[in-house]
């Protein structure tokens, strides 16, 4: 973080690690191009070729001499603004931007191939706003197009509703289509309608303001599918010191950050169930699932001791086999044994592009008798309470 970060860009920064993990989410934004030092927005999250630039502003109440209209005017419609112009120009400008991330690891963001990005400004004002300004969602920008806009009580609520990235960035392009269809309703609204309306329905045809009252209702089911403790030791939990010191593994991570909340749910049932079998020492077929959002398959291998000197072979047979079966360009791989008093796990990735192989399709076809077909499901979006 900047030696300066005031109390607002250190909420965000905390909040987003939850959102993010560190891995992915940076706040010391200054680095050294040749033609001298350049700074970027106050938070940058980056998960794969999904990008969020982040500006926030603060008012300081003690310091404050303008008007709090000229404050909002000067700070967040203006210097707010140029800010996140000037990190988009400076990642399309210079072809090396070392920044350091949440684990203090340095990463050179000008290497990521970044397709989508979400821009947000972010201010804490605790002096009264005229209603106009309290409630402006966006500042439309002709370079940088939807520039969104939030009060950090509402980004903040917004995130405990929302607690993956993928939710996020789903929730401002919804944002941004209801404010494109309907203007005046989205700049007169409080920002607790557009999360009540994201959560039930995600059509933004037509306003219902019945969606306020079902919010209430709403079940975070946060057990199911929490796993931010276990990526947040990730890293720790690597035992060759080589492989710890590398960024390496981010890419591996990458995936399962990706996941939606019942994607992630499906993702920890088979780990925690790969581990309980692990632990009777019995025997199993790899628990397995695909998504084809990501086009990424996961394997979960928990073998028995007998067989656990050939761990590594296992690992990397059962993942390619699969991988190969649904024709996935990434499949991430995870085989548990029980050794004398713990539990060892050993983690691998595939990423590459499908071609047909002869040797792996007729393993395929020996697996079919097993597996079968599997099954197709859709996961729901969000959970209400039952009545």
């Amino acid at each position: 973080m900047k030696e300066n970060q005031n109390i607002s860009e250190q909420l965000v920064t905390e909040i987003n690690t939850q959102v993010f993990f560190r891995e992915f989410t940076f706040s010391k934004n200054e680095f050294y191009p040749e033609d001298g030092k350049k700074e970027l927005a106050d938070n940058i999250l980056i998960l794969d070729n999904l990008l969020f630039i982040i500006e926030i502003k603060e008012r300081n109440l003690e310091k404050a001499k303008e008007s709090t209209e000229n404050w909002f005017k000067n700070k967040v419609l203006n210097k707010a603004k140029k800010q996140i112009k000037k990190t988009s120009k400076y990642l399309k400008k210079y072809d090396i931007i070392p920044i350091k991330n949440g684990r203090n690891q340095t990463i050179d963001i000008s290497k990521v191939e970044i397709q989508d990005i979400n821009n947000l400004i972010i201010y804490k004002c605790d002096s009264k706003l005229n209603e106009e300004y309290k409630k402006l969602k966006f500042y439309e920008s002709k370079t940088d197009g939807l520039i969104h806009i939030f009060n950090i009580n509402d980004y903040s609520n917004i995130c405990k509703y929302l607690i993956t990235p993928s939710e996020l960035d789903e929730y401002l392009k919804f944002r941004e289509q209801l404010f494109l269809k309907h203007r005046s309703f989205v700049n007169g609204c409080e920002e607790e309608y557009i999360i009540a309306h994201f959560i039930n329905n995600d059509n933004t045809d037509l306003i219902n303001l019945d969606y306020l009252y079902n919010i209430s209702e709403f079940y975070s089911d946060l057990n199911s599918f929490w796993i931010s403790d276990f990526i947040e030791s990730f890293q720790d939990k690597i035992r060759v010191q080589e492989q710890q010191q590398s960024n390496d593994y981010h890419v591996l991570i990458t995936e399962i950050a990706k996941l939606k909340r019942y994607e992630l749910s499906q993702f920890k049932k088979r780990f925690l169930t790969m581990i309980e079998i692990a632990k009777k020492n019995e025997f199993s077929m790899p628990f397995r699932f695909y998504i084809k959002r990501t086009d990424c398959a996961f394997v979960f291998l928990p073998l028995t001791k007998d067989f656990s000197t050939n761990w590594e072979k296992a690992l990397i047979n059962f993942t390619e086999i699969y991988k190969y079966q649904r024709k996935a360009t990434k499949a991430v791989g995870v085989v548990c044994f029980k050794q004398d008093n713990f539990i060892d796990i050993n983690w691998t990735m595939f990423k590459n592009k499908w071609q047909f192989n002869q040797e792996l399709n007729e393993l395929v076809l020996k697996e079919f008798e097993h597996y079968g077909k599997g099954e197709i499901f859709k996961t729901p979006r969000y959970k209400f309470k039952e009545n």
